[in-house]
C-alpha cells in the first residue's frame, strides 16, 4: 500500500515579503511549501511535482492569477486554487471564480481564515477521472470542482495506470472502455497499489460492465454508472462513498 504523501502548497507572489512570510507559517504548520515570484516560475514548479494547492497573487508582471491557474490546471489539474488580491474594484474576482479558483481572499490576508481554507482544500476529496472523452472529462472537472473536489484527470490506460502507481486517491472513476486500451487493466492496479480508493465504474457497454464485475466483484467496484451519465446519480454516489 502506497505511502500518504505530505500536503504541498505553492506560493506565487511577486511580493517577497508577502511570499516569504505565508511559506513560513506554512511550514511550520507541517506543509511542504515551494514558493515562485512570477508565473513562468510557478509553471515550472508545478511541471516538476505536484501539489494538493495554489495560493495565487492576482496581480503579478506578465501574467495574472486567473491566466496562470488556468495555465496550471491544464498540467495538473487535480490542484485547488486561493486567490488572494488587493484589487476588489477590477475583475479579477469574477476571473478568478469563472477560471475555477475556489476563494478569492482580499489583501492584506487574515491570516487566519487563509490558513482555514488553506486546511479545507487540501482535506478535501482527490478523485482521479479515467476516460478517453476529453470533453467529457473537462465538463466533470467543472462540476466536480464547483462542488470543491480537486479532481485529477486521465485521458487514457497508461496514464490512469500511472496516476493511481503514483498517489492515493479517494474515488477513481473509470470508463470501462479507454480507447485502445481497457479500464480493467486501471482497475487491477487499483487492487494492487491503492486498495482503499473506492472505485465507481462508468460505461455505455453493458457487456464491459459485466465482464469487469465478473473478473473483480463488486468489493473493488463500488457503483456503476451508465453512458450517459446521470450527474446527479454520480454525485451522490461519490458524496455517499465521501461521507
Amino acid at each position: 500500500m502506497m505511502t500518504e504523501t505530505p500536503r504541498r502548497v505553492l506560493v506565487v507572489d511577486d511580493d517577497a515579503d508577502i511570499r516569504a512570510n505565508i511559506a513560513d507559517i506554512l511550514d511550520d504548520l507541517g506543509y511542504d511549501v515551494m514558493m515562485a515570484a512570477d508565473g513562468s516560475s510557478a509553471l515550472q514548479c508545478v511541471r516538476d511535482r505536484d501539489f494538493d494547492v495554489v495560493l495565487l497573487d492576482y496581480k503579478m508582471p506578465g501574467i495574472d492569477g486567473a491566466t496562470l491557474y488556468t495555465e496550471i490546471k491544464n498540467i495538473r489539474p487535480s490542484i485547488a486554487a486561493i486567490m488572494v488580491t488587493a484589487y476588489a474594484g477590477s475583475d479579477g474576482v469574477k476571473r478568478a471564480m469563472e477560471a475555477g479558483t475556489w476563494d478569492v481572499l482580499q489583501k492584506p490576508v487574515d491570516i487566519a481564515e487563509l490558513l482555514s481554507k488553506v486546511e479545507h482544500a487540501v482535506q478535501s476529496p482527490l478523485i482521479l477521472v479515467v476516460d478517453d472523452d476529453e470533453s467529457f472529462c473537462k465538463s466533470l472537472w467543472q462540476i466536480l470542482n464547483e462542488r470543491q473536489y480537486r479532481v485529477a484527470l486521465a485521458h487514457n490506460e497508461l496514464d490512469g495506470i500511472r496516476q493511481v502507481s503514483d498517489r492515493h486517491h479517494q474515488i477513481v472513476i473509470v470508463d470501462a472502455k479507454l480507447g485502445a486500451g481497457h479500464g480493467r487493466s486501471v482497475i487491477q492496479q487499483i487492487t494492487e497499489s491503492d486498495v482503499t480508493a473506492s472505485t465507481i465504474l462508468i460505461s455505455g457497454h453493458h457487456q464491459e460492465i459485466d465482464a469487469i464485475l465478473r473478473e473483480f466483484g463488486s468489493q473493488c467496484v463500488q457503483a456503476v454508472c451508465i453512458k450517459p451519465i446521470n450527474i446527479e446519480f454520480l454525485l451522490d454516489t461519490i458524496a455517499e462513498v465521501v461521507n
